[in-house]
């Protein structure tokens, strides 16, 4: 399936837009770990990137008792 004209503008106008904002976290993990972990997220009905902040703020937490 092609991408309009119009799509392709606004896929542009996005990207410039977050440029610069983000950058990605990669990590390798086996296949029935991503699954794994990927049900779980969705399961608690976060993002991936939510549940990342998520986890962080814990150990934050468990490192300042």
């Amino acid at each position: 399936m092609t991408r309009s004209e119009a799509q392709k503008a606004a896929d542009k106008k996005y990207a410039a837009k977050i440029s610069g904002k983000y950058k990605p976290f990669i990590v390798n993990l086996t296949p029935e770990e991503l699954a794994h972990i990927d049900g779980v997220i969705k399961a608690s009905g976060m993002k991936k990137a939510e549940f990342l902040r998520w986890a962080v703020k814990q150990l934050e937490q468990q490192n300042n008792k």
